[in-house]
């Protein structure tokens, strides 16, 4: 039976992934009418101010001045400018209910990038098993979701593969992480996001300029809808959830944390099927099953591995 406190951290672990879910419907609802370049400098800004608030005080913790390193800088740019714009204008074009699926394979990305380009991860029968499922689905989806929007196809699979490639770009920068030295995993976190605010001023200017001939947005046409979408981004989704998330490594361990990427594509699709009436055809739910199974294998044979 489980304790109270137990109780608790599995609240809070349902609680992240319904918060991190629900981050593709307010992107969503954004880009409707803010740029997805400014969004994502937007989202980055506002969550930069709500994390500097919550380490000067709540947790007293110095951040200033930053430890610069080349890891830093990848988690920067690897794990917020890239990926945030890349899902931002991939959701221009398609449903977040398949965004929210397809970034799911992002701990299958992880593993393998882990087990080719750094040290450990070993591979096993559970692990080769996972991956083959997991990528099963994610190729399913991105062939055959779009079989019914053959006059928009070429933009629909232009922008899965941008969700892929941001899920690559998270999974590499997640293995970054360790290989920063004098920092926790909190000022590690804010750091990043205040460092990738400043890379994202720049390319914002250049995108929105550069993309006038695709949409004209104008600032003074930002609806409610879209403003209040861009705040949760950055204070809940973003700030709040890191701070949750961290919380829960605090508690119980990084693995127990990580079991909210079961829950992350499931929230997302539950989410944007609810507000947004998206529809879930049959290919996308055979490949959430899948990417899911998929992450349930890599998990049990990652837990062999430490047994081994």
């Amino acid at each position: 039976m489980l304790q109270k406190a137990q109780f608790l951290d599995y609240l809070g672990l349902i609680l992240l992934s319904a918060i991190w879910g629900s981050s593709f419907l307010f992107i969503k609802l954004s880009v409707e009418t803010i740029h997805p370049s400014f969004l994502t400098f937007s989202r980055l800004l506002i969550a930069s101010l709500f994390l500097l608030i919550y380490l000067k005080f709540f947790k007293k913790i110095k951040l200033f001045p930053i430890k610069l390193s080349k890891e830093l800088l990848i988690i920067s740019i690897l794990g917020n400018v890239i990926p945030f714009n890349l899902i931002s204008w991939s959701e221009t074009n398609i449903d977040s209910v398949v965004v929210a699926t397809l970034i799911g394979t992002m701990p299958l990305f992880t593993f393998i990038i882990a087990h080719f380009f750094f040290d450990g991860e070993k591979l096993n029968n559970k692990i080769i098993s996972g991956l083959i499922i997991g990528f099963t689905g994610m190729l399913f989806l991105v062939y055959f979701e779009d079989s019914n929007k053959k006059d928009h196809q070429t933009f629909s699979n232009l922008s899965n593969l941008l969700v892929i490639l941001a899920s690559i770009c998270y999974a590499y920068s997640a293995n970054c992480v360790k290989k920063i030295k004098g920092m926790n995993s909190l000022q590690i976190a804010t750091s990043s996001t205040l460092i990738a605010t400043v890379v994202s001023l720049p390319i914002c200017f250049l995108l929105m300029d550069f993309s006038r001939v695709v949409k004209d947005y104008h600032i003074f046409d930002i609806s409610l809808s879209s403003f209040f979408s861009c705040f949760m981004l950055g204070a809940i989704c973003t700030s709040l959830a890191i701070v949750i998330f961290f919380s829960l490594i605090h508690r119980q361990s990084a693995g127990f944390a990580s079991q909210s990427n079961f829950l992350i594509p499931c929230f997302g699709v539950f989410w944007s099927y609810l507000f947004l009436s998206e529809s879930l055809g049959m290919s996308l739910l055979i490949s959430l099953i899948l990417i899911i199974l998929g992450l349930c294998f890599v998990h049990f044979g990652r837990k062999k591995n430490e047994v081994i």
